[in-house]
């Protein structure tokens, strides 16, 4: 029996061409993404961060909240969840209130806080880098746009100048011991030096703009984003045939986004937040279970063995 078929037409021509593989499970990977996008909307927001910008309707104060919330969102989610609420519970019903006179000196109500890489100390040093941000450039928005170019090929170099220039920040007064913690350079990882996923899930939020995503920093198109990765997006982008990398790095992130370009080229990652949800509601298990991969919505293309 012969394989999969498609036609395609040069100079006015049609041609009946025999495709392979790969290429059969790229042309039937986008009604199956598109379904879980529509599948996994907004009445999954709770299972994701982006849940707590989400409670606020000022532009600043999503951007604050958005930022503190993907910043500390590494592990799981039902370990990291209450850890940004207590920082927001904190700063009240205005985030950008608070951090308009907000004192680290003064603030010690994050004494305590601790969760796995961060302390007390950097979340106070988070706090007086957003502060230093707003009074600097009025918003998160204004100060990453100082670092990026419309003619740009994506959000790469508008990221690192981002990181490089947070790090840069005088913010003596919150240090514990007159230096930058690993605390805190873990809040800003350098792209290139691993995935990048939490800032790139930032981006994603205040670019996109749908249900889930708030569509703030409408001078960066989406089609420059990178997609966020993480073990469970790396784990189906395999699956998929999205990337055959093995390390979650930037490399990887890259390759994944010019992979589902293909698919979509002016909003590669829309398709996070529906991938993520298969990893972290565990509906694609680490260890394979196959009660899971009969009902799974990408059983039709994914190759994993």
């Amino acid at each position: 029996m012969p394989g999969p078929m498609q036609l395609m037409t040069y100079r006015g021509v049609w041609y009946v061409v025999k495709m392979s593989t790969h290429e059969n499970n790229r042309a039937g990977l986008k009604p199956l993404l598109d379904d879980l996008y529509k599948k996994y909307s907004l009445s999954f927001l709770e299972t994701d961060p982006v849940y707590f910008p989400h409670q606020y309707k000022d532009p600043l104060d999503i951007e604050i909240a958005g930022l503190i919330s993907s910043a500390l969102a590494y592990g799981k989610v039902d370990l990291f969840k209450p850890k940004i609420a207590f920082i927001l519970g904190v700063m009240g019903k205005s985030p950008s209130a608070y951090i308009s006179t907000f004192d680290p000196a003064r603030e010690k109500r994050f004494n305590s806080f601790v969760y796995r890489f961060n302390r007390g100390a950097d979340i106070v040093h988070l706090l007086s880098v957003i502060r230093l941000i707003i009074i600097d450039s009025g918003s998160i928005k204004g100060f990453f746009l100082k670092g990026y170019m419309s003619d740009d090929p994506d959000i790469e170099r508008a990221l690192s100048s981002f990181v490089d220039r947070v790090l840069e920040m005088d913010c003596i007064e919150a240090f514990t011991d007159g230096r930058l913690s690993d605390g805190f350079r873990h809040l800003f990882p350098a792209p290139g030096k691993g995935g990048c996923k939490r800032l790139n899930m930032y981006l994603r939020w205040m670019v996109r703009k749908d249900s889930i995503d708030f569509g703030l920093w409408n001078e960066i198109p989406a089609s420059k984003l990178i997609m966020p990765i993480d073990t469970h997006v790396a784990r189906l982008s395999r699956y998929l045939g999205l990337s055959k990398r093995k390390s979650v790095d930037w490399k990887m992130a890259k390759e994944v986004t010019e992979s589902l370009k293909i698919l979509d080229p002016k909003d590669p990652v829309k398709y996070d937040f529906a991938l993520s949800r298969l990893g972290i509601l565990n509906e694609c298990p680490a260890k394979r279970d196959e009660s899971k991969c009969r009902k799974c919505g990408i059983r039709g293309v994914c190759v994993r063995p």
